[in-house]
């Protein structure tokens, strides 16, 4: 996506759901973690920048303590007209640890705080290190997604393929209480050939997969994930809470994986139409003229009753 851009409607924007900054204990894990701990919070957001991301949720392990770090730093880049500036949308967040070592993303919207974070964290009862990721909840997985759907967050169940995840780590009656909340309809899959477990599929559940870095490093040296390296197209309109829950429930029509679609859905062909004018029509466009804003796919026009289409 360009700067250019200035079409009507929804279009499709990159969106990298899991990541982590030094606040995170595990963060830059390694030989040389001291130092890359030492990242300063505008380098961490123009590593996001330069490769193009438009959104990007910041899921520490148990702690929002950059969120606001991070929003300083973003307003300063735009201010002072870095040379590699471009928009970058922050979605707070937080990553939950829960009984069972089982890890759940919170999202929230862009006007999101630290503060907002810690509460519910509280409200969790997390009373470990903030930043640790073996640090525990003393709630239930699904009462932490209750948690933060209460809060006015979006519940992902994290990485579910992986050892932390949900539908690999649960089985038997805990799995199936959770997958009958009915308040979760997304979840992060990290490998798209994975088999979800026989429970999951008779129940016959269509949760959006999405996927996103869970960067913990800058770059991609000795086979890390990088920001950049993996993350999801959104269709939206504008980057927002609303927006994305609605491209969340809309799932495969509004989703397109960076490991499944390697174009651009942006792209489109050389010749477009911009916009219709009406002037002085026997109603529309007398004394000022109608002008109707389009995009390049499907336009729809619908007039009055017998004016047609």
């Amino acid at each position: 996506m360009t700067a250019a851009w200035d079409w009507a409607g929804a279009k499709w924007w990159k969106f990298d759901f899991h990541n982590h900054t030094p606040i995170s204990e595990d963060y830059g894990k390694g030989p040389d973690q001291t130092q890359l701990k030492q990242i300063l919070p505008q380098d961490w957001l123009l590593n996001y920048m330069r490769q193009g991301i438009d959104c990007v949720a910041v899921t520490d392990h148990n702690s929002g303590a950059w969120i606001d770090v991070l929003k300083e730093a973003l307003n300063e880049l735009a201010s002072k007209g870095h040379p590699d500036y471009r928009p970058l949308y922050l979605f707070p967040g937080v990553e939950i640890t829960v009984q069972g070592n089982i890890h759940i993303l919170a999202i929230f919207g862009p006007d999101k705080t630290t503060s907002d974070i810690d509460s519910l964290l509280g409200a969790v009862k997390y009373r470990a290190t903030k930043g640790k990721s073996d640090g525990c909840s003393e709630c239930s997985a699904g009462e932490v997604i209750d948690e933060i759907i209460q809060s006015g967050g979006l519940a992902i169940p994290a990485h579910v393929d992986q050892d932390s995840g949900l539908l690999k780590a649960y089985s038997g009656n805990t799995l199936e209480q959770v997958l009958e909340t009915g308040k979760v309809f997304a979840m992060e899959v990290t490998d798209l050939s994975w088999k979800k477990p026989q429970i999951y599929i008779s129940k016959n559940l269509n949760w959006a997969e999405v996927l996103g870095t869970d960067s913990h490093h800058p770059s991609g040296t000795e086979g890390q994930r990088y920001p950049g390296s993996h993350f999801t197209w959104v269709k939206m309109s504008k980057p927002s809470y609303d927006g994305l829950k609605l491209a969340l429930i809309d799932g495969a029509l509004s989703l397109k994986r960076s490991d499944g679609f390697s174009s651009d859905p942006n792209t489109y062909g050389q010749l477009a139409i911009e916009s219709i004018v009406v002037n002085d029509a026997k109603y529309l466009g007398r004394g000022n003229a109608f002008s109707c804003q389009l995009n390049p796919w499907l336009n729809t026009i619908i007039g009055g009753r017998g004016t047609g289409k």
